[in-house]
């Protein structure tokens, strides 16, 4: 994970990027896009801890020839305003769904959240049923991270946190948006259950889950590790009628990065029926 804050960090550095709306909403100016080209299909794109509307260039523009799509930047990242105060996911799901207010879009939407975006997707279809048509959770941020370590060696969970919340102070000193990274990174090791079936209710979900090693000493990177959480994620998925599973050994946590065509085939499965 920290090579690929690392490379992002670069990309907002050193390249020019598009030209995109803003949108205020709260007082915080929102970067956004949208690209309209239905009246029956509406996607909304939530990007992972640390990234901003870009990290979806590889599906969204696909995305965008059947449905009309929208990708932003939470405040704290890409060019959306400074983040001077703490917000959690369910924070960030209000203010997705002011930002879809402003843009007068009342049709239920397929959120796609990746990583932490998965976080916000699960609050945002608990607090606004009537506003969410399905789920596509890619890699989602958990909080099973303890459950899962303890599973394989119990005597190195508080020790591996504790250098995984380390490792992430260190990201947010070379990250170009300090303020929004330091939030969300502390509101993923919080510990406070996430919305679940009870929650959200009959909904379509679909999770995609990489089951490939992280490539480095940890015992939440291993393969065994990653075998657990997919399985976890399994079991969660399982539990909504409309719920898919769907895992790949030939991606990491960035499936719409490495597997954009299996992104979008996924969403094209939801959009079908």
């Amino acid at each position: 994970m920290r090579n690929y804050i690392l490379i992002f960090s670069f990309f907002i550095l050193g390249c020019s990027r598009e030209s995109y709306q803003f949108a205020t909403v709260d007082a915080y100016s929102l970067e956004y896009q949208v690209t309209e080209n239905s009246n029956t299909c509406f996607a909304l794109f939530e990007a992972g801890a640390g990234f901003d509307l870009e990290t979806f260039d590889t599906i969204f523009h696909k995305l965008s020839e059947n449905c009309t799509v929208i990708r932003y930047s939470r405040v704290g990242q890409g060019l959306s305003s400074q983040l001077s105060t703490e917000l959690s996911a369910k924070n960030y799901a209000e203010i997705a769904k002011k930002l879809l207010e402003h843009l007068h879009i009342q049709q239920p939407v397929i959120f796609v959240g990746h990583s932490y975006g998965g976080m916000i997707a699960r609050h945002f279809a608990d607090m606004y049923p009537n506003n969410t048509k399905a789920l596509l959770l890619i890699d989602p941020g958990t909080r099973w991270e303890g459950e899962i370590i303890a599973q394989i060696d119990p005597t190195v969970v508080e020790t591996e946190i504790q250098f995984l919340k380390d490792m992430g102070r260190g990201m947010t000193e070379e990250h170009p948006r300090p303020d929004g990274l330091t939030n969300e990174l502390r509101d993923l090791w919080l510990t406070s259950p996430l919305p679940d079936f009870a929650d959200i209710g009959d909904i379509k979900v679909t999770v995609l889950a990489s089951v490939k090693a992280m490539g480095d000493d940890l015992v939440l990177g291993s393969l065994e590790a990653m075998k657990i959480r997919a399985k976890m994620l399994e079991s969660w998925v399982n539990e909504f009628p409309q719920g898919r599973f769907v895992s790949t050994t030939q991606s990491g946590h960035f499936i719409h990065l490495d597997e954009p065509e299996l992104v979008i085939a996924e969403f094209q499965k939801i959009i079908a029926f």
